[in-house]
């Protein structure tokens, strides 16, 4: 979302430089108790608010704290600083705007320390071959730092904290604040409810309409109400359809969550009469007391809404599920925050083993896979690469891998050593069913006649997925390239009129024949070949291609069972 470093040094655990690379619109922080998570917090709390003047207190070995942002500089604010009606003088012997040319996309480096006046400070440019360097320019070295633009300074920082509560309040109309515990919550709801200046409908409608979509079919919430005690606090109550009225201080820690949750999205912004593209929220350890199935739609539902109101947030957890939801995002990036000899360090995983290194940290288990709500197993990426972009267009985007389901690589010949039988029933291989009970398999039949039989080991695992009333897919050509449609390939290769790819034909030597080498290129590279044609597919160029409608139904039925 900003292209822009935001790091700390001499804050707190942080001694030497270090912190988020760039910002996006789902930060994730990852690490062990204590590693410096909240920390990173409290540094994007400094900036947003613009208080660089930090406590004493946060200092690191005496000394002063340092707010480091980096980033390209741009030509709108080369233009805004340098003066092309200026030349010689100084340093800078030429025109003052040509020479600022120099500096479009060379990347700066400054620091906010907490002066009075939060002025900015040069601390490094890429300039070696522009003469005079940046630092030897005279007013544009402070000039320059002080113009970069730092997005996130003067919106609203939310935060909910990892300790929360929601209890019985005394009335106060006259000071109607959430705080970032759960605190005021009680009052605010029943004001919203009960005063005439207030919109009731943000708790009756807007929240309730939210709680059961986050709760889905756990649990079906009819109202929300407020009651008075007899010592004058209030209590908030939801109706619950088949269980009554419950006391809301009575409810699971995960319920309050989730309403500590939607009061900051949906009563903080009328209270505070901001737009919620305004606000930044940091969320600490919403997996708290939640089911993983109940955190993965709460969590779905913040992603929706950031999308829909355009803010971003920043979110503290332990949890695997949130890797598993948002590590395929483009727009969500995990931070992994580990501590060693009390010094803090932060690293963007980008790589695989980056990602083992924050399962590790989280001692996360092969059979967490357990708690995923079904899983898919395909040969190899190519096919997952297919299948996601197959699910969004037969779910109209509804349905999403690590929010609804998994995927798994079986690996080809490996399918041998898989069975599908209730464990008990295993003599030899491994049962899927120890894995997930929730399962569907894709299969190539790999057939190149008509005639052609399946396997023994496909047909085995067929039948076995129809005795546990599960879905096999082997698909009706040879293998899933047969699925694409020749509307793709000439979209792709800027052809026309091409022939289906038939049914039992290799896609790749049919591929040669239309571009001449692009077969042989990617029947090494099927994982690229999927990203490049996947954005040309579309349901409508999609539906009559074998029996790739009849699936995708059955495949998108399965997963919504799964869901509930």
């Amino acid at each position: 979302m900003y292209d822009l470093a935001i790091r700390a040094k001499n804050y707190k655990c942080f001694k030497e430089e270090t912190g988020f690379d760039s910002i996006r619109r789902v930060n994730l922080i990852i690490g062990r108790n204590n590693a410096g998570k909240s920390s990173l917090l409290d540094l994007i709390e400094i900036v947003v608010t613009k208080k660089y003047e930090v406590e004493r207190s946060t200092w690191r070995d005496n000394q002063r704290p340092q707010i480091i942002f980096e980033a390209e500089i741009s030509e709108s604010v080369i233009n805004q600083v340098f003066r092309s009606n200026t030349s010689g003088g100084g340093a800078i012997s030429g025109n003052h705007g040509t020479y600022g040319q120099n500096y479009v996309g060379k990347t700066l480096k400054w620091t906010k320390s907490g002066n009075e006046n939060n002025n900015a400070a040069l601390l490094d440019c890429n300039d070696e071959e522009i003469s005079p360097p940046l630092r030897n320019s005279g007013d544009y070295a402070r000039s320059l730092p002080n113009s970069m633009p730092i997005p996130l300074e003067g919106k609203t920082f939310r935060r909910l904290l990892s300790e929360r509560d929601i209890l019985p309040e005394l009335a106060e109309p006259q000071n109607i604040t959430i705080g970032n515990n759960g605190s005021g919550l009680t009052n605010a709801i029943q004001n919203f409810i009960n005063r005439s200046n207030l919109p009731s409908d943000l708790v009756e409608t807007s929240i309730l309409d939210a709680l059961n979509s986050i709760f889905a079919h756990d649990a079906v919430f009819t109202d929300i109400v407020c009651q008075m005690h007899e010592d004058n606090n209030w209590e908030i109550y939801l109706e619950e359809e088949f269980k009554g009225r419950i006391a809301l201080s009575q409810s699971g820690s995960g319920l309050k969550t989730v309403m500590s949750v939607l009061a900051c999205l949906i009563l903080v912004p009328h209270l505070e009469e901001k737009p919620l593209s305004q606000y930044v929220f940091g969320f600490e350890e919403l997996e708290n007391n939640i089911h993983p199935a109940l955190l993965r739609r709460l969590n779905d539902y913040i992603y929706k809404a950031a999308i829909e109101h355009d803010f971003l947030y920043f979110l503290t957890t332990h949890s695997n599920v949130l890797i598993d939801q948002f590590s395929k995002q483009s727009d969500a990036q995990i931070i992994h925050v580990t501590h060693v000899d009390s010094v803090a360090t932060c690293t963007t995983a980008n790589t695989y083993i980056e990602n083992n290194g924050i399962l590790d940290d989280l001692d996360v288990r092969a059979s967490d896979l357990l708690q995923a709500n079904g899983i898919i197993w395909v040969e190899g990426p190519s096919d997952r690469i297919y299948l996601n972009k197959w699910i969004s267009l037969w779910s109209d985007g509804e349905l999403k891998e690590g929010t609804h389901y998994q995927i798994i690589f079986y690996g080809g010949r490996l399918l041998s050593h898989l069975n599908a039988e209730a464990p008990e029933d295993v003599e030899s291989g491994i049962s899927i069913l120890n894995t997930n009970r929730n399962a569907i398999m894709l299969i190539d039949s790999d057939k190149r006649t008509q005639q052609t039989p399946i396997n023994k080991t496909k047909q085995r695992i067929k039948d076995e997925f129809a005795a546990m009333e599960a879905h096999c897919w082997i698909t009706k050509g040879k293998e899933i390239e047969n699925y694409i449609p020749a509307i793709v390939v000439d979209a792709f290769w800027s052809v026309e009129d091409s022939d289906q790819v038939d049914r039992y034909e290799s896609f790749f030597e049919y591929l040669d024949n239309i571009v001449t080498g692009e077969g042989i290129k990617y029947n090494v590279k099927k994982p690229l070949l999927a990203e490049k044609l996947a954005p040309h597919m579309t349901i409508e160029n999609l539906t009559e291609v074998l029996d790739l409608n009849e699936n995708m139904s059955l495949v998108c039925d399965a997963i919504r069972s799964w869901n509930s």
